[in-house]
């Protein structure tokens, strides 16, 4: 054989190896962004640890609501609640802060490919996954977290992150908060041995234009992130009532602290878009600083203090329900949303056991998701499945029927949460525990007794009204139902005096009813019995009940009367927003200022933002603290 003759046998061999050589699907991607990374110190450091002064907002594009909120800060609030004790920073800020850093790959155990990151922070309450293989985004009614939800994808070298679904959190340690409407998109960027991130935040609520950050890490090979068992203490000697330390309007006495001991006009001090220009040196030049500290009296009068008169200025025009879905919470429940209040489900092998029934007109859409929830088989173990329906005793007996709707509890009277009754009763889905001609137990609606009189005093339709009540401060429903305990607990002068909160034991999950919405404030109905110091006290009870997972969140979920579902560090951000609202109210009421003076002078601006975008509801909110506080001051 020839040596020509070899050449071209052994380049067949080469080739032909190289033919069947595995074709890594992302053997190009840009970068390798893993490894253990340590904060690069820069410049202003001092801001990033103990945080700024209070008042001093320089270099922030913050509005009118997130200054009035600023002011009224007083450092001590977080180590009242044992809810912020241990609270990690979010996405607004957490590249800022002084953690080192841990970047890993996750795989595809089949494919091989990375389909995500995971970003983990010394002080963050686990990983950050950032998912890399285009997964959508969560409904509008799933989970806020403290990390959010994070998708990513490389543009070049560059990987950029966008988040969302975040709690309620801050962009300064001084106050300044962040809303849980607020998007992050990060930037990241390697070039050994440093990894550039600049972030940029846009809140829709409290900034007027996106704020842009950065921060540098060095690579630490060495480095292993330490544990970080933060563990709250009681915050409350025992017998002493919860409280929120904070500022009345126009007396917190350190807002000018910082314009005195670093020598800048007061306009300077406080922030907002215009002051980050160059343009504003030449105005700033012309304006003095304060000699001596001394109490600021702030005017706040941007757009941002206008978005209840908004909301109230927008046509009336009826429910469309068009968005109704259900969404899997916890175990055996199931939140149903967009059909007026929230409707908690338990479907199971017992049957489908409702918590509110929502609005009456949206009934048809609220029984079609309940028929698509019901048509997901869940097999009681993980072994092999024929296609057939009839192949085992498990499918054979849980396959696809129509579901059975077995009962209806209501937290409470208002009609968007149990107009829904009569339509669902009437339903062929309907099928109550016991018998319906017979007198035997014949439970279909339970409410608190205040509910069903109610009802009656205003002549309701019959379908609509309970059949069943309790009339003690909780009920225990006589069975289990679905393999858990179910209880209710009422919560006198709440939103009215018949509210009741619904615990599913197992599944730990409580729906609330209207005494506890992630997004507007609460209905509270005085004439029924409702009042402010009812809301707060069950807010409190409530957070008492849950259990947290870590770093105060997760764990015992919470079905709002309206908005996303939440836990309790949700609920606690709302309990002391109600106490905050409370105490200036009844400051104004002791300095004898009318409902229209209360109003005028609009105690809830600042939360306005976040809960007051719905045509009423913060002009109805603010009479009904106002008449319960004063009416409690006459009795």
């Amino acid at each position: 054989m020839n040596i020509v003759r070899r050449f071209g046998i052994a380049l067949s061999f080469i080739s032909l190896t190289v033919a069947v050589q595995p074709v890594f699907a992302q053997e190009n991607m840009p970068v390798d962004l893993t490894g253990t990374w340590r904060w690069f110190a820069h410049e202003d450091w001092h801001e990033r640890a103990a945080g700024p002064d209070p008042g001093r907002y320089w270099g922030i594009p913050l509005n009118d609501a997130a200054r009035m909120r600023a002011d009224a800060y007083a450092e001590d609030w977080i180590y009242t609640s044992a809810l912020l004790q241990c609270r990690p920073r979010g996405p607004t800020i957490q590249p800022l802060g002084l953690d080192p850093m841990q970047i890993e790959k996750i795989e595809d155990p089949l494919s091989r490919q990375v389909v995500a990151y995971r970003i983990s922070f010394e002080k963050t309450g686990g990983g950050t996954m950032v998912w890399l293989d285009g997964r959508p985004r969560p409904s509008e009614y799933a989970a806020h977290t403290w990390d959010g939800f994070s998708t990513g994808k490389f543009r070049g070298d560059m990987l950029e992150i966008t988040t969302t679904h975040l709690k309620e959190s801050y962009v300064s340690r001084n106050g300044v908060p962040s809303s849980f409407r607020t998007t992050v998109i990060s930037y990241v960027y390697l070039e050994e041995p440093y990894l550039h991130w600049t972030f940029t935040v846009i809140d829709p609520d409290y900034l007027t234009e996106p704020l842009v950050r950065s921060a540098t890490y060095v690579r630490a090979p060495t480095l292993r992130l330490p544990p970080y068992p933060c563990q709250p203490v009681a915050p409350q000697a025992p017998g002493e009532k919860y409280k929120v330390p904070h500022y009345l309007p126009g007396e917190n006495p350190y807002l000018t602290e910082s314009a005195v001991k670093f020598r800048v006009p007061i306009e300077g001090i406080r922030g907002g878009a215009e002051t980050i220009y160059p343009e504003w040196r030449a105005i700033g030049s012309k304006l003095a600083p304060p000699a001596s500290q001394y109490t600021y009296k702030a005017v706040y009068a941007d757009a941002s203090t206008h978005i209840a008169e908004l909301a109230d200025a927008q046509p009336k025009n009826p429910p469309a329900y068009d968005k109704v879905q259900g969404l899997h919470v916890s175990g055996n429940i199931y939140v149903i949303g967009g059909a007026g209040g929230n409707i908690a489900a338990s479907i199971g092998g017992d049957g489908i056991f409702l918590v509110d029934s929502g609005a009456g007109a949206a009934s048809d859409k609220v029984l079609a998701v309940i028929r698509q929830l019901t048509q997901v088989s869940k097999p009681s173990d993980a072994g092999m499945q024929s296609a057939s329906p009839f192949a085992s005793p498990w499918m054979a007996t849980h396959s696809f029927g129509e579901p059975a709707i077995r009962m209806i509890i209501n937290t409470t009277g208002n009609p968007d949460h149990v107009g829904g009754n009569v339509n669902i009763r009437r339903s062929p889905l309907f099928k109550p525990v016991g018998d319906p001609i017979g007198n035997n137990l014949n439970l279909q609606v339970v409410a608190h007794e205040m509910v069903q009189r109610r009802m009656i005093e205003t002549n309701a339709e019959e379908l609509l009204v309970p059949t069943d009540t309790y009339f003690g401060d909780r009920y225990n429903l006589y069975r289990f139902l679905n393999n858990e305990a179910v209880q209710l607990f009422h919560m006198p002068r709440g939103v009215t005096d018949g509210d009741s909160f619904v615990w599913f034991r197992r599944s730990d999950v409580i729906a609330t009813g209207d005494i506890y919405n992630s997004d507007i404030y609460p209905p509270i109905d005085v004439d029924k019995g409702g009042s402010i110091d009812g809301v707060i006290e069950a807010l409190i009870k409530l957070v008492d009940m849950c259990a947290t997972d870590y770093m105060s969140q997760g764990g015992t979920m919470i079905i709002p009367g309206h908005g996303w579902v939440s836990d309790a560090a949700d609920v606690g951000d709302y309990r002391d927003m109600m106490i905050v609202i409370r105490d200036r109210i009844q400051s104004m009421i002791d300095r004898n200022m009318s409902i229209d003076q209360v109003k005028a002078a609009k105690p809830t601006m600042d939360y306005d933002p976040l809960y007051g975008r719905r045509t009423g509801v913060t002009a109805h909110f603010v009479e009904a603290v106002y008449r319960s506080l004063k009416e409690k001051k006459t009795r």
